[in-house]
């Protein structure tokens, strides 16, 4: 058998390995499902598409759901699915188990605008907690009787984060060093800035015939993947240095550099979840800089060393 992408209903099969795009996704609601068959049978991440993932549990065919992170768009199916193992890695199956971790990870404001979009998206989509019993830790090997998936550990996104690649395959799935042009998002207090650039400076180095992310309906080329973690990895100097510029004219609160084009472009920042991520994000940005002693703040005041 070949190792080439075949075309299906759903989206693109890689042998007894299937990619299923969001087609329904509304920006971060959805993401890209896999199903891997054979024995055991195993789903990944069930959130692409409702009439096929809801067959697919309805057929009790699936043995082990297994989630890449803790996020809601990864796995807002995963309920459909009866008498399974849910697996996931040990960090963040706290908050695939239960909703008030989920929260804790997420935000340290429970009246943000996030904790409301959260629970109005939790409510909607019907996603439940799931009692996660496999716990894994990066490093280890996932057998079928046709495929074999080494677990990465990709932290920084979420602690848990875990990247998935197909041996026989040799196929990379990145789940969400997603390669998007929105470029990284670590707005969760459980998101590790630091964590996140290692992990894709990791993945920069990472070889393969076949890349495919958790968004977008896009299997890359080792060409086309090098030109995109290129890119999504030049986003975490791009705001260093947006932020030390604004620092050059003056001394500004965070209030003032939240306002700015500096994650989101300026026009985008009149979404107020958008302007929310922003300012998490922005905050991690500058708590790094006074790491790196590039910054200094006095209360709510950042200046430039």
């Amino acid at each position: 058998m070949t190792n080439e992408m075949i075309k299906t209903e759903y989206g693109n099969r890689l042998r007894d390995v299937e990619f299923i795009w969001a087609r329904n996704s509304k920006e971060f609601l959805f993401a890209n499902s896999i199903l891997i068959r054979g024995n055991p049978t195993i789903i990944v991440d069930p959130s692409a598409t409702f009439t096929y993932i809801e067959g697919l549990a309805l057929s009790h065919s699936v043995n082990i759901v297994f989630n890449t992170h803790y996020h809601g768009d990864h796995r807002s199916l995963n309920a459909l699915f009866k008498d399974v193992i849910y697996a996931s890695h040990e960090l963040d199956a706290p908050a695939i188990r239960s909703y008030e971790v989920y929260e804790k990870y997420s935000d340290s404001d429970p009246n943000s605008i996030y904790s409301q979009w959260r629970h109005q998206v939790f409510e909607k989509y019907h996603i439940q907690d799931c009692p996660v019993s496999k716990l894994y830790k990066g490093g280890e090997t996932i057998e079928t009787d046709t495929t074999q998936i080494e677990l990465i550990h990709i932290p920084g996104h979420t602690p848990g984060h875990l990247a998935l690649y197909f041996k026989n395959l040799d196929c990379l799935y990145l789940s969400d060093i997603d390669l998007t042009p929105y470029g990284p998002w670590y707005a969760n207090v459980a998101s590790n800035i630091d964590d996140f650039i290692a992990s894709v400076d990791r993945m920069r180095k990472f070889e393969a015939k076949h890349y495919v992310t958790s968004h977008g309906e896009r299997i890359y080329t080792p060409e086309e993947y090098q030109k995109k973690i290129e890119r999504f990895y030049a986003f975490f100097q791009e705001r260093d240095e947006k932020i030390l510029e604004l620092l050059k004219e003056g001394p500004k609160e965070l209030a003032y550099l939240a306002s700015e084009g500096i994650i989101y472009r300026k026009g985008a920042l009149s979404d107020p979840l958008k302007a929310y991520f922003q300012w998490q994000m922005l905050q991690k940005h500058l708590d790094r800089l006074i790491r790196l002693k590039a910054i200094t703040q006095d209360g709510f005041v950042y200046s430039i060393k």
